[in-house]
């Protein structure tokens, strides 16, 4: 394309790319200067964690289970299981009822299967793939999750997790299973008003 032949349009539109570009590489580089300080909980965040208190390795598995439950509270009366039919290349969640969940099955008088400790720990395990429902019936939760995808994800992740210290919420960061996202944890000693639960996760970002 000669010089002749580049349009007005043509030229904004460089202009606005290469503006584009110039504040993603801004951004990239303050996340480089992210370090592993920053985003590890201080000591202080660390003492507000409820009983039965941490764990390490050599804890006996019931007393690791225990702790799992007691962080990951949802709902106790369901959850849901992972399904995947390989004919159609398809997968999903659905809950998890007496009988194995049916399409137009009546969600009202289905007979959902408790989560019970014995289901936990065959998900921890890998036996089963479970999914809670941290929203509780009264519309508050114990727990909330960001998640990050894209080719950013870990920095923007870890950007998320800095910025949640700097406001003194306390958040655990994990890999996604893909390998290729991240989740930022956020866990409350009490159950708190899911509204307001999504208040405090949407702090580090404003």
């Amino acid at each position: 394309m000669s010089v002749d032949a580049v349009t007005d349009d043509e030229v904004a539109r460089l202009r606005r790319e290469l503006e584009r570009l110039r504040t993603e590489n801004h951004r990239l580089s303050r996340l480089l200067d992210l370090r592993g300080q920053d985003t590890t909980p201080a000591p202080e965040q660390l003492a507000a964690i409820a009983t039965p208190g941490p764990v390490t390795k050599a804890s006996p598995v019931r007393e690791k289970l225990a702790f799992y439950v007691n962080l990951f509270r949802g709902r106790r009366d369901a959850y849901a299981k992972r399904w995947e039919n390989d004919r159609l290349g398809t997968a999903g969640w659905s809950p998890t009822v007496a009988g194995g969940w049916r399409k137009g099955m009546d969600r009202r008088t289905a007979a959902y299967l408790p989560l019970t400790p014995e289901v936990v720990a065959a998900h921890l395990v890998g036996d089963v793939f479970m999914g809670l429902y941290p929203l509780l019936t009264d519309n508050s939760c114990h727990f909330l999750a960001a998640d990050f995808d894209g080719s950013t994800a870990m920095l923007d992740a870890l950007a998320y997790c800095k910025a949640a210290r700097a406001t003194g919420v306390p958040a655990a960061l994990e890999i996604s299973q893909s390998g290729r996202g991240a989740h930022a944890w956020i866990f409350f000693t009490d159950p708190i008003p899911a509204a307001t639960a999504r208040s405090v996760g949407t702090v580090p970002v404003a």
